[in-house]
């Protein structure tokens, strides 16, 4: 009895140690994967670590991001759509040139977080300011740490690896690791375990699983044959790098008060399938499958888990979900076009907690969907139920979708003309590198 007592005291003392005890919140964002190779979404690859993040949480059916790279990384570090920020093409800031994200006209939900109290590290993907440039820029957008590749430098061969032998800055110093993904997946993992006794945030945009494709060290001495395959590996891989991220956060004994998100920053780099059957790839693409992506929350403060939701998620809806996890308020020069999401996550049935309708862009091209139809500026208009490749319009038979397309047209034309494009010569420097993100 005494020994039970004494068990239940320094658990006690365990759980109230924390004086601010607000959550701890991670963000992991896969690059160039979607739904169709996460097998809890139907797709024939395996991926049991995000599958096992989804059975302790919950895994949202419909998420929608732009359908390429730098849009979608500065929407959710925003909070605001394409049109507003100017960023509505992919743009390699330090390939290119030119001044990246300010921080002085834009908060980002780092910088929000990070004057609210919580401590803050970036592990992953950095091309929307010119590191060697702007050393202070990730330290100005709010983050107190970093372990990152920083983007190809016009001019420095070096920066091109990000994986084997990749070019990483930890904290202001640059290195040639063996293996960039290993390097910052371990770099965050220790920032975990050192800030575990005050609330942290992680921002995880991997490496993985952009091109270019090559070997990992788990497959390197049997290595795949083809760029499906090899594609194949590293989704394989990037699951096990987030299951050793989700095992520290366990056995750091913070699992339970901490919120991690898994989503993707466009369509699949790579033709996969879902629900067996071939899906097209969709990064780059205006259409549903490029912008829809994965999106799994697991919150065991929040929810038990094991749900699947048909909530609408919009990637301006981050932001404002953290600032309400952080208990902080909207920075006063930060325009927010997104809602919290946590009402859907404690389960609320009221639809006036919800979104009906989510929305991307990708240059002057606008799309926006609810559960079922999609419309996009060009007219077309389609049931995505029915037809998920949007190969054939709506039938005139139909008699729900008259409305439905007029409600859906309502509310795309109320949206502004994009701002401008924070770049000199934005849409030139855009045509000759489309796919160099």
């Amino acid at each position: 009895m005494k020994s039970t007592l004494t068990f239940f005291f320094l658990c006690l003392i365990a759980a109230t140690a924390r004086a601010d005890d607000r959550p701890n919140i991670i963000l992991i964002m896969v690059d160039d994967m979607g739904r169709d190779w996460v097998s809890c979404y139907g797709a024939e690859h395996p991926t049991p670590n995000i599958d096992g993040l989804a059975k302790q949480g919950v895994r949202y059916e419909t998420a929608w991001c732009t359908p390429i790279c730098t849009p979608t990384r500065v929407t959710l570090l925003t909070g605001q759509y394409p049109f507003r920020h100017g960023w509505t093409q992919h743009y390699d800031v330090p390939r290119w040139g030119g001044e990246g994200l300010n921080w002085n006209k834009h908060t980002t939900f780092a910088r929000a977080l990070h004057d609210a109290g919580y401590a803050t590290a970036i592990g992953g993907k950095w091309q929307i300011n010119h590191l060697g440039k702007q050393p202070t820029a990730l330290k100005q957008h709010g983050f107190d740490e970093h372990c990152v590749w920083p983007g190809v430098e016009a001019g420095r061969t070096e920066t091109e690896q990000r994986f084997w032998n990749g070019h990483i800055l930890t904290n202001g110093q640059r290195a040639k690791v063996s293996y960039g993904p290993d390097t910052i997946n371990s770099f965050l993992i220790d920032f975990i375990l050192r800030q575990r006794e005050k609330p942290f945030l992680v921002y995880y945009p991997m490496l993985l699983t952009h091109g270019p494709h090559s070997t990992t060290p788990g497959n390197q001495h049997n290595a795949p044959q083809g760029k499906t395959a090899l594609y194949a590996g590293n989704v394989t891989y990037m699951d096990q790098l987030v299951g050793k991220l989700i095992e520290a956060v366990d056995k750091a004994g913070v699992g339970q008060n901490t919120l991690i998100v898994f989503t993707g920053d466009n369509g699949s780099a790579a033709a996969g399938k879902l629900n067996g059957k071939p899906f097209a790839k969709g990064k780059g693409r205006q259409s549903d499958r490029g912008a829809h992506v994965p999106f799994v929350v697991r919150a065991p403060f929040l929810t038990q888990g094991g749900r699947v939701s048909r909530d609408l998620i919009d990637f301006t809806d981050l932001y404002p979900t953290f600032l309400e996890l952080a208990k902080t308020a909207r920075p006063d020069d930060a325009t927010l076009d997104g809602r919290s999401f946590l009402p859907s996550l404690r389960g609320s049935e009221d639809p006036f907690e919800k979104r009906n309708w989510v929305f991307s862009q990708l240059g002057d091209f606008r799309m926006i969907r609810d559960w079922q139809h999609i419309l996009d500026s060009n007219g077309n208009f389609h049931d995505l139920t029915k037809d998920p490749l949007q190969q054939n319009e709506v039938s005139p038979l139909d008699k729900i979708a008259p409305g439905r397309r007029q409600r859906l047209e309502a509310i795309l034309n109320r949206f502004p003309k994009n701002a401008p494009a924070p770049f000199a010569g934005y849409e030139s420097r855009y045509q000759k590198g489309t796919n160099a993100d």
